[in-house]
């Protein structure tokens, strides 16, 4: 008999992962020193409010936290993009080359 798991990821109940975790601690304990030893009560409830909304389970392209999908908007933001601009009369010539050529 064989015991079978859908994933390999180490999961604390239903939703709950360990990267999810490694993650929340950290701001948690970020919000409890602002909040307590610091005069930036409001402040430190806009940093909760923010890392509540990233921790927000959806379901989207494989990922499962919103987190991960702001990190994939920020490198696509600020990738390096490349731009080719063409004269329309090298551009007309490069199709008729193309179309020559699949002909």
């Amino acid at each position: 008999m064989y015991i079978t798991i859908k994933s390999i990821k180490k999961t604390l109940g239903k939703y709950i992962e360990m990267t999810d975790l490694y993650i929340g601690l950290p701001m948690l304990i970020i919000f409890l020193v602002l909040f307590a030893f610091t005069n930036l009560k409001i402040q430190a409830l806009v940093f909760l409010s923010i890392c509540a909304f990233l921790l927000i389970p959806i379901n989207m392209s494989k990922k499962n936290r919103m987190y991960k999908i702001m990190i994939l908007l920020l490198e696509y933001i600020f990738k390096n993009k490349n731009y080719c601009y063409f004269n329309e009369d090298i551009k007309e010539n490069k199709l008729k080359q193309l179309t020559k050529y699949l002909k």
